[in-house]
């Protein structure tokens, strides 16, 4: 019974632990924090928001963590851009071209020209999709 007592008390201090890690109104995943929008933002603004929450839009850079935001998100910001050179997709925050992606099939296709900014669409299952930044979307910020 004492091995069982301490081993509660053990996995409970742990998962406290790592959610008092967050604010409240932030999730915690694999060491970093992330917040999901209610309200929609144009990709500058959103990205602002998160500057001025000490974060930046989120960088999705493996499958695993896409499989996390995807569970949750639909339609959202995220920090990649190639509004400076066509094609040439980076993360804003890093200014590191992606070596990960999760593009949905045809995409990025640029298709109402100027489309510069990163998103998830829920039309795509949550794949992304490149938009004109000036479009208003919920956002997710991400505290590294």
């Amino acid at each position: 019974m004492v091995n069982f007592l301490t081993l509660y008390c053990f996995v409970f201090g742990l998962a406290f632990v790592a959610s008092a890690e967050c604010q409240l109104g932030w999730i915690h995943y694999l060491n970093k924090c992330y917040y999901f929008s209610a309200d929609t933002r144009n990709w500058g603004a959103a990205s602002a928001s998160c500057r001025a929450h000490t974060a930046e839009l989120v960088v999705i850079q493996s499958e695993s963590k896409n499989r996390f935001l995807a569970a949750e998100i639909r339609n959202f910001w995220l920090d990649g851009t190639d509004e400076f050179a066509e094609g040439n997709w980076e993360w804003a925050s890093i200014a590191q071209l992606f070596d990960y992606s999760n593009w949905h099939p045809g995409e990025p296709n640029n298709s109402q020209g100027g489309e510069d900014c990163l998103m998830t669409n829920d039309a795509y299952n949550g794949n992304w999709n490149d938009a004109l930044c000036n479009q208003t979307y919920k956002y997710i910020c991400e505290r590294r």
